[in-house]
């Protein structure tokens, strides 16, 4: 997910602005971010017109161009227009064209085949054209980097006028003229016109030369070329694109009105160019002749339109589908061989389509977020395409001896396409893997942040004034912030779009997102609505009114805890010993918001691994597991978490006091329930010296709690609710029948053990939502809002989520065994009905596989003399997964590292028993004790375990 920074801009630049032009605040930000910061720079951005069109003839060479071609006119010298298979090369041709036909001149043209011939002038055209009597060539939107075509055209005693905008890369053609603002020396004010607005420059000259009246006719087609070649809308950009976006509204070229009316555009935008018209023009060059889109532009037969226009869109959608196909192939390839890894990816493969590879270029950048090249093979030669990331400079990697290896290459410092023999991509790869780009951190600068109310009829007429958006003149970026977010959907073939329903009172926003494949590893927290968030958008005019784009989201869960303020509680903690009574039902919504209100790191201290798991799974709905750190006596992940949860052995083998601002001791109670534990009476003695780091919070009661409380003079904080949370329990414990959900209008069933639920689906869940922890987040979200909204009516789910079971509409059927008391405490809200259906067997099973993962000393020395009469560590794996059920490479490398913490010598194969006891053993002891004391509830009766849960659990 991009970062945003929130725009500095000068208040009083903008307040006077404001004040000056009757614009809204919103507006004059903008205007000042974008660099007009006085009256006379706004005005000119606000109301451009023809006067700040710069004079063709101030190009060094336009006098000598104009010259030559009004001499081939006098000689009636057949002129050839070469152009390009782009749309800034097709208007560029169908312009000029239409132009000196218009005043005389004898024309011919000729646009090359993409994928037959390649971008640029080939030397065997030229012998083509000396055939054909050209005398006089013109290239538009091509021809600077020509050196070899233009010399033989020369050479064959032709004119050559070379029109272009491309980047100068090395020497100049030997052409009679030149016009093109990037070539060195050049002294025309504005460098970035686009290959249409050179040629456009030549028509002014030429018109001025001929006393044409009306060249401003033409600019329908410079607003398509310029916009569509992304060239900044500047300067005198902007009129060409403001007055053609005027002049394609009413347009009288038959072809491209019914293409206009076939999308169904009104109230056209530069946007509308870029994403609508654009791409089926360039269609036709990319996936077949660019013939057609030149023929579209130019006819006059309303009978022949449709047939051009079902031409194009069709090659546009068999252009999308071949796209789509080389990009899911490029990034197998990418994934596969570790691409990514490199500064620039350079992905190859035999026969792609020429005509596409530059749009996937693009996109893999935007994937992996950094430049990439896409290259077709045939049997001799590498075509590729690359596109840059984050404002990296792609022609400017190359230094002189790299560039001797390609046939061809030319572009700019974002794109930049080339052809090189196909024993030279290797190389060509080498040398790529060894450049090293400059890091960069990519940020978006938000130009204002606004309220939903803020949104009407004379903000967006204000935000329109600001049209044509584009290159140099983006899109406003407007943040929302903490707004409400209602709904997340995601869509698209493979689920990378996003949909946002933002509300804030009446107000109502909706928010679309393309290509954000990378949210669910992007974000801090889980999207699960409805949450509170950061919405950073485009503002993009549409029609009547506008749409918003996003750009960055930040979200978090909307948390709510009653009483007194969290701030305050942790303000208290740090001056005395404090505990927190807290309804179960909002002990994770008052976790999240301590973590929200400390802005850093979360450490949560739980005694065993069972209490943890009950933790992790609730906070799991809210984050993604990337963001929950978990520690306990043999594993640690910490790294770019923002919750980090221990067991108790965990938080006393590694903690580290410093790294947190504060522990939350998660079930108090339970810690006193053992306080005979040597590792309660360690964590007590850290309590004691530290008081300030700890703050404690309990959902259940425990004879010892208050006495203990009173005794060690802590301050108790309730937060309490008022409101009894009903429940009831139904006893199927040992009786209960799977089949009987079979044909069950509505149920939830709740597994401990993640495993089951493949069988339980199989069985009875065709039509069920399933639910677990480490689930896709995308699924995720879906689940939950399907279970949240009440349109799921049957679902199975894990256990410890924070409640989410009772939102079905059905009673809930507890299948197995759970490992703590709290995976049942978690369902007793919302009115409740809590099937058991566990069995005895379920019961020992669970006791079996606890001091499985927890074994015991001698179950160890057992091993330790099996080890000690094997010597060989591979059968010995073999013997620990055979002999004693360990099917996990995990878990038997838990067992190896407690034989030699236990003291196991692997090298001399010999055993001398450590007085040291393991961590692992350590630990063994309190979830051994905790578990025993969950069977000692749930194996009572019926009643006895309702007044238990009744009595205990904190209202």
């Amino acid at each position: 997910m991009k970062k945003w920074e929130l725009s500095q801009p000068d208040e009083k630049a903008v307040s006077e602005i404001s004040q000056y032009f009757g614009l809204n605040e919103i507006a004059s930000r903008i205007l000042v971010n974008r660099g007009f910061t006085t009256r006379e720079a706004v005005e000119a951005f606000l109301f451009v017109n023809e006067s700040h069109q710069h004079d063709p003839f101030l190009f060094n060479d336009m006098e000598k161009a104009v010259e030559t071609l009004l001499e081939a006119r006098s000689k009636n010298e057949l002129v050839l227009i070469h152009g390009d298979y782009d749309v800034d090369g097709i208007t560029s041709t169908v312009m000029l064209k239409e132009f000196l036909e218009e005043n005389g001149w004898r024309v011919d043209v000729y646009i090359p085949h993409r994928i037959e011939e390649g971008y640029g002038i080939q030397p065997e055209n030229i012998s083509t054209f000396k055939e054909n009597n050209v005398s006089c060539l013109v290239t538009v939107d091509c021809g600077i980097t020509a050196l070899d075509s233009v010399a033989l055209a020369k050479k064959f005693g032709m004119k050559v006028i070379v029109t272009d905008h491309h980047e100068v890369n090395g020497d100049l053609p030997p052409a009679d003229a030149i016009v093109n603002p990037k070539v060195p020396g050049e002294n025309y004010p504005f460098r970035d016109l686009a290959g249409v607005g050179v040629t456009y420059k030549l028509v002014q000259a030429l018109s001025e030369a001929t006393n044409y009246p009306h060249p401003e006719r033409f600019l329908e087609l410079v607003a398509l070329g310029t916009v569509a070649d992304m060239v900044t809308l500047l300067d005198e950009n902007r009129y060409f694109v403001k007055k053609g976006i005027e002049l394609l509204a009413n347009t009288k070229r038959v072809g491209l009105k019914r293409l206009l009316e076939r999308l169904g555009l009104r109230n056209l935008t530069s946007h509308d160019i870029s994403y609508k018209i654009a791409p089926r023009l360039n269609a036709a060059g990319r996936m077949g002749s660019a013939n057609d889109a030149f023929n579209l532009l130019i006819m006059n037969d309303p009978a022949k339109a449709d047939s051009v226009v079902d031409r194009l869109m069709e090659l546009n959608s068999i252009r999308r589908k071949t796209e789509w196909a080389i990009y899911k192939e490029a990034i197998e390839i990418i994934e596969t061989n570790d691409l990514w890894k490199d500064p620039v990816i350079v992905v190859a493969k035999e026969n792609w389509h020429v005509g596409v590879i530059g749009i996937v270029a693009a996109k893999l950048a935007n994937r992996y977020e950094k430049p990439v090249a896409v290259v077709s093979l045939d049997e001799k030669i590498a075509k590729g395409s690359i596109r840059s990331y984050n404002g990296y400079d792609i022609m400017n990697i190359f230094n002189e001896d790299i560039l001797k290896i390609f046939e061809e290459i030319g572009g700019h410092s974002s794109a930049v396409g080339f052809s090189l023999k196909r024993d030279q991509l290797e190389p060509f790869r080498d040398y790529i893997r060894n450049i090293s780009l400059e890091e960069r951190e990519e940020k978006v600068i938000v130009d204002a942040e606004v309220r939903m109310e803020d949104i009407d009829d004379r903000f967006i007429e204000d935000i329109k004034k600001l049209m044509p958006f584009g290159q140099g003149n983006p899109e406003p970026v407007l943040l929302f912030k903490d707004v409400l977010v209602e709904k997340i959907h995601f869509f698209g073939e493979d689920g990378s779009n996003v949909f946002l329903h933002l509300k804030n009172g009446e107000k109502n926003l909706e928010v679309v997102g393309y290509n954000f494949k990378n949210l669910s590893s992007s974000l801090s927290t889980l999207p699960v609505t409805p949450t509170r968030g950061d919405v950073v958008v485009n503002l993009r005019p549409m029609g009547n009114g506008v749409s918003y784009y996003l750009i960055s989201l930040d979200v978090k869960p909307v948390f709510s805890v009653k009483n007194r303020e969290v701030s305050h509680i942790l303000s208290r903690s740090k001056e005395e010993r404090t505990l927190i009574k807290v309804p179960y039902p909002s002990k994770t919504k008052l976790l999240l918001s301590i973590k929200e209100e400390l802005r850093g790191k979360l450490a949560i201290v739980s005694l065993t691994n069972a209490t943890t798991q009950n933790i992790l799974g609730c906070l799991s709905r809210y984050y993604t597991s990337r963001n929950l750190g978990f520690v306990n006596s043999t594993f640690s992940k910490e790294e770019e978490s923002d919750i980090v949860l221990f067991t108790l052995a965990g938080f006393l083998k590694k903690h580290r006091l410093d790294e947190f601002d504060v522990f939350v001791v998660n079930e108090f109670q339970d810690f006193l329930a053992h306080r005979d534990s040597e590792l309660v009476k360690s964590f007590l003695d850290i309590v004691d010296k530290h008081p300030g780091k700890f703050i404690f919070v309990a959902s259940m009661e425990h004879p010892g709690l208050e006495e203990f409380l009173k005794k060690e003079k802590y301050d108790v904080v309730e937060l309490r609710t008022g409101e009894p949370e009903e429940f009831l329990f139904s006893d199927q414990r040992n009786s209960f029948d799977l089949g009987s959900l079979v044909d069950a209008h509505s149920f939830a069933v709740v597994v401990s053990e993640k495993k089951l639920i493949p069988d339980l689906y199989r069985k009875i869940g065709k039509d069920a939502i399933v639910y677990y922890t480490s689930m896709d987040m995308e699924k995720k979200i879906k689940a939950i809002g399907l279970m949240e909204s009440g349109s799921a009516r049957k679902a199975i789910i894990t256990s410890n989520t924070d409640g989410l079971p009772t939102h079905i509409k059905g009673d809930i059927f507890f299948y197995d065994f759970p490992l703590s008391i709290y995976e049942i405490v978690d369902l007793l809200r919302r009115k409740s009905v809590v099937n058991l259906c566990y069995s005895s067997s379920d019961i020992e099973k669970r006791r079996y596989e606890l001091n499985k993962l927890f074994p015991d000393r001698e179950k160890l020395k057992e091993i330790a003399i099996t080890a000690m009469n094997l010597k060989d560590k591979e059968k010995l794996e073999k013997i620990l997964e055979s002999e004693y059920d360990l099917s996990s490479a995990t878990l038997r490398k838990i067992y190896l590292d407690l034989l030699e913490e236990s003291g196991f010598n692997f090298d001399r194969w010999s055993f001398s028993e450590d007085e040291r006891i393991p961590w692992r053993l350590l630990e063994r002891e309190l979830e051994i004790a905790q578990f025993e004391r969950t069977v000692s509830v749930l194996s009572k009766d019926l009643k006895w375990i309702f007044n238990f849960f009744k009595d205990t659990v904190v209202k």
